[in-house]
């Protein structure tokens, strides 16, 4: 090849390769996800870079996701406002935390008494929640997914003991939710704030018991060394679903492979993060209670069965004063609860049940 020709040959491929950087450029998309979570969480702010990572690496780079922690681009309160006006296209936090738009909003996080991690997981995804889910996400302009869950969490942290119903009354008790509603019908009083403000004011007396996330991040907080009564089994939240929510308008325009990653990041999330949360949870306890004077306890049945009367009173209350939408998501619900609970008792709980008997069996380390 001549010397001319060379040139013009190189000539070209530059020139191609100029026009194609701007077609490609074109087809990179950059989104901002907010969260509910202080930077560096264990378990659900982790689980959301994560997720964002994930989403990155499927999409093979097509779709980035810029993460922010809680309050650094928008009050966290205003999370779900942000994602409906395009001002952040993604949210990672609680359905449960909008139950102020619609309460049907918390049938897709936490019910008091409702359903565990598995029978949610079933519900959503064979069930029939998916569908109702949408159908709520399209009066905002929002679609979510499940995106991570916490597992069972503890009963509270409290610095007094309790035995019997009347020992509650009066109680300033960090708790959110319907949970905080059902408890305000026994005299508590309810008092709600954000997870690093919890510790300074149980340790002032301000507060006299709280409920966060679960061992893993209540003990990151250090409630243990303001309340030293840990109670069991938690009624509020049985599961702790977390979501991912994005604007539907913007979530409609991206390509079909965006799409399938973001769900299917997502679901893998979903698995990921509850996995997490169950093999960190029992390090955690027990070394609050072998190694920081943590008294574990578990609720007398009578201020149990409190608990759930007071529960279904705040439910049918919201169902009774539900509109429509809300009246079908409750009644699939607990349809599917009542349903599972047959299963869950001869499975689950049959085998959990017998696993604690006395007889020989490895015991590991």
């Amino acid at each position: 090849m001549s010397t001319r020709r060379r040139f013009l040959a190189g000539a070209a491929a530059v020139t191609a390769s100029a026009l194609a950087a701007p077609a490609l450029a074109q087809n990179l998309i950059e989104w901002r996800m907010v969260t509910a979570w202080p930077k560096g969480l264990a378990g659900a702010g982790t689980g959301a870079q994560r997720l964002a990572d994930r989403i990155g690496v499927l999409t093979q780079g097509q779709l980035t996701i810029r993460l922010y922690a809680a309050g650094e681009l928008v009050p966290v309160d205003q999370n779900m406002t942000a994602v409906m006006s395009g001002d952040a296209e993604m949210s990672h936090d609680m359905s449960a935390y909008y139950i102020s738009k619609s309460p049907a909003f918390a049938f897709f996080s936490a019910i008091p008494f409702g359903l565990m991690a598995q029978e949610f997981n079933a519900w959503i995804y064979a069930g029939g929640g998916r569908g109702l889910w949408d159908e709520l996400g399209e009066r905002f302009g929002i679609r979510a997914y499940a995106a991570g869950n916490t597992g069972a969490r503890l009963g509270g942290w409290f610095r007094k003991e309790i035995n019997t119903v009347e020992d509650l009354r009066g109680l300033r008790f960090r708790i959110g939710g319907l949970a905080g509603q059902a408890l305000a019908k026994l005299g508590v009083n309810q008092v709600l704030m954000p997870g690093s403000q919890i510790l300074p004011k149980l340790q002032s007396g301000d507060l006299d018991a709280a409920e966060f996330m679960g061992p893993v991040n209540d003990l990151s907080f250090g409630f243990q060394n303001a309340a030293k009564f840990c109670y069991w089994p938690g009624f509020q939240e049985p599961c702790a679903a977390l979501q991912l929510q994005v604007n539907s308008a913007k979530f409609d325009a991206l390509p079909t492979t965006h799409k399938v990653a973001i769900e299917v990041a997502c679901t893998e999330e979903n698995t990921r993060s509850l996995a997490e949360y169950n093999a960190r949870s029992p390090i955690a306890i027990a070394q609050a209670v072998t190694e920081q004077g943590v008294m574990l306890k578990q609720f007398p049945d009578e201020v149990f069965k409190a608990f759930g009367t007071a529960s279904g009173e705040v439910l049918s209350e919201m169902i009774d004063n539900g509109d429509d939408l809300t009246k079908r998501i409750a009644a699939s619900y607990f349809a599917f609860r009542q349903a599972t609970l047959l299963w869950t008792r001869i499975g689950d709980q049959g085998y959990t049940n017998m696993r604690l008997l006395d007889y020989n069996y490895p015991k590991g380390g």
